[in-house]
């Protein structure tokens, strides 16, 4: 009878137009996402740069050579071509600033950002500069400091910082939740239409009993989504990149979806009530993906969040290969969340059952 129960809710998932629409333009926009997005690295920074008439030519090709910047021909052009967004960075240079660093003097020089540069962007183009106008300043007293420039990554570098992960692979685990955040949508719906209608009730005057009933959601629900995730990783051609701790993350990623759509189906009376609910979870739920995608504007209280253990582990896997003792405590914590809001959610479910 449970297995019964479980084709009828699949069928009546599909049946809703709004759930069955959803649920494939989702997977479909996703896809195209991925494959719109960069498929390498561009760790570039375009930089323009201004010198005024007085800097000889020679001098004028050394620096743009040095500082691998493009020769602006006013400043005002190197200023408006910042703000429609061709260059990130921009230095404007005096013949009476490059005398001054000949000399060895301390000097101030004005670098100008494009609008919307991050803190962090900021810093490194500062010190890009300073460390490239001090090295042309130490060459022209025909001097040399031998300095072996490293930074030692203890572990992933998942800053990205020495090798370079492409846009769309950070986006991934991202994509992957949206696909989640759509099922948790449709499990909490068909179970809080069921109690609210009195459906449930009526399924348990059978001899279906309250726990197959529960077991019967709790397997659709973790299927549909185990399936649906599992497709995306295969048409975006990751599903075989460290198979084992893949499947293994997203069935459990599954299982915590599942159980927060029992927790929501639990308050929730009707559509615009669990879309209500969800909403809520799914933009605290959503930020550790985001947090993959910009690592540097993150805190460490994403870490209470239950699903930075599943994106978290599938960057490390898709990304940097990482094995199971890299990701075994993730998957725990990820596992006993997905219990708790189980256990939780069909707790309060019962009460709800005369």
């Amino acid at each position: 009878m449970m297995w019964a129960l479980i084709e009828k809710d699949v069928k009546l998932f599909f049946r809703n137009q709004f759930l069955a629409v959803i649920t494939l333009l989702g997977l479909t926009a996703f896809t195209a996402m991925y494959y719109l997005m960069p498929s390498k690295p561009d760790d570039s920074l375009p930089a323009a740069l201004y010198l005024q008439p007085d800097v000889g030519a020679e001098m004028r090709a050394f620096l743009s050579d040095a500082l691998d910047a493009d020769l602006m021909e006013s400043e005002e052009q190197m200023l408006q071509n910042m703000r429609e967004g061709d260059y990130t960075v921009g230095l404007s240079l005096t013949q009476a600033m490059l005398d001054a660093m000949a000399a060895g003097e301390e000097l101030t020089i004005p670098v100008y950002s494009a609008p919307g540069a991050t803190p962090d962007l900021k810093q490194a183009i500062l010190d890009i500069f300073t460390a490239g106008l001090n090295n042309l300043h130490i060459s022209s007293l025909k001097k040399q400091i031998n300095v072996e420039d490293r930074v030692i990554v203890l572990g992933p570098d998942l800053m990205g910082i020495g090798e370079p992960i492409a846009l769309r692979d950070r986006m991934l685990p991202l994509l992957l939740m949206m696909v989640f955040s759509i099922e948790l949508i449709g499990l909490a719906n068909l179970i809080s239409e069921e109690v609210t209608r009195g459906t449930a009730n009526a399924l348990l005057v059978t001899p279906l009993k309250t726990g197959q009933f529960f077991r019967a959601k709790m397997v659709m629900g973790i299927g549909l989504a185990f399936v649906e995730v599992c497709l995306l990783a295969a048409v975006t051609g990751k599903l075989m990149i460290s198979p084992a701790i893949l499947v293994a993350t997203l069935l459990i990623g599954s299982l915590l979806v599942s159980g927060i759509a029992f927790f929501i189906a639990a308050f929730a009376r009707g559509l615009m009530s669990v879309m209500a609910w969800s909403m809520l979870f799914l933009l605290i739920l959503l930020l550790p993906g985001m947090a993959v995608m910009f690592p540097s504007m993150t805190s460490g209280w994403i870490c209470m969040i239950p699903s930075h253990y599943l994106v978290d582990t599938l960057h490390r896997a898709l990304n940097y290969g990482a094995g199971w003792n890299d990701v075994a405590a993730n998957l725990a914590v990820l596992l006993a969340s997905g219990l708790a809001f189980l256990a939780t959610g069909i707790l309060l479910l019962r009460r709800k059952f005369r």
